[in-house]
């Protein structure tokens, strides 16, 4: 396995100034680890509580980054009365853990609001898992939790019931709080541009191509530029969305798609997906990426059941092969 590294900035259950996740490979020891990390061994034991300085490659360990001017980082604030924490496992990805524990994605994002991505985390990453639905915050210096709570419409005595609080006196600036059924609008939206960058589009319908983007023979001498793929399957068979977006159209076209669905997306471009059976969506409306559209059929110009899909970049018909995960 190779060896991985991975500065872990997520405050809030990080540590307050970042640890390394390294997994260990054959021939290293902790103490060529420490001096690697102009740290000690003693501090790397005590922080992942190891009982062995032996190691076995394949094993993860994190290092706690230390100050300049020497001592190790501060430790990160302790989680909220009922969490629990998990240690993400290599092949395992957010939605297993949400699963596992039979959370939302939404719940468990919640928890761990400063979450980099939803799609690509390291393993040895450590995930707070929450009791119920809501936010956690970590008291900042100088906070009104008065004001904060009214900000998020959370009631006082729920609020102090969810977190053991027993005085007014234990609200210090650095303490992690859980905010009970607050959605956590901010960390959902940023993720999801996040995971709209990261994965593109993905396949709208898994089908055999009959039909390829470019120039195609028609017979008798003729031929006409194809702007889409042509992807057949059975009528009925749910098309997806290729990429979130907004429902720019959708509706029956007189050129040919029949009932066609148009998503814009956030640089602008445009994804199409023609001959449908059924239209599920309605303009205007937030589509998240693989949410069903609609139902394959044969509408408009067709020859037979399936769904007609274009890619356009810059108004542009593009060949949608070149960006289809």
């Amino acid at each position: 396995m190779a060896a991985c590294c991975l500065v872990c900035g997520l405050s809030g259950f990080a540590l307050a100034g970042g640890y390394a996740i390294k997994t260990v490979v054959a021939g290293e020891s902790l103490a060529s680890i420490a001096n690697r990390y102009n740290t000690t061994v003693e501090i790397i034991m005590n922080y992942n509580t190891l009982t062995s300085e032996v190691l076995h490659p394949g094993d993860i360990v994190k290092i706690p980054y230390v100050e300049a001017t020497g001592g190790a980082a501060q430790t990160a604030p302790k989680p909220p009365t009922g969490f629990t924490t998990h240690t993400l496992q290599e092949g395992e990805t957010f939605s297993d853990v949400a699963t596992h524990y039979g959370l939302s994605l939404q719940a468990l994002v919640g928890a761990n609001p400063d979450l980099s991505s939803m799609d690509s985390l390291p393993a040895g990453l450590e995930l707070l898992v929450p009791p119920a639905p809501g936010l956690v915050v970590v008291l900042e210096q100088g906070q009104d939790v008065k004001t904060l709570l009214e900000t998020y419409g959370v009631d006082p005595l729920e609020f102090m019931q969810a977190n053991a609080i027993q005085s007014p006196l234990e609200l210090r600036p650095g303490k992690m709080v859980f905010l009970p059924n607050v959605k956590p609008q901010a960390a959902l939206d940023r993720l999801a541009k996040v995971r709209e960058e990261e994965t593109r589009y993905v396949w709208p319908l898994q089908g055999r191509i009959t039909s390829y983007f470019g120039r195609r023979n028609l017979g008798m001498g003729t031929a006409s530029f194809h702007s889409a793929i042509d992807i057949a399957a059975l009528t009925g068979t749910p098309i997806t969305a290729a990429r979130s977006g907004t429902v720019t159209y959708a509706g029956w076209s007189n050129r040919g798609y029949g009932n066609l669905v148009k998503i814009q997306h956030s640089n602008g471009d445009e994804t199409w997906y023609a001959h449908q059976s059924e239209i599920w969506v309605g303009v205007g409306q937030v589509i998240n990426q693989g949410e069903t559209l609609g139902l394959v059929g044969s509408t408009g110009l067709s020859t037979g059941p399936h769904l007609h899909f274009e890619l356009h970049e810059a108004g542009n018909a593009v060949d949608p092969l070149a960006y289809l995960q």
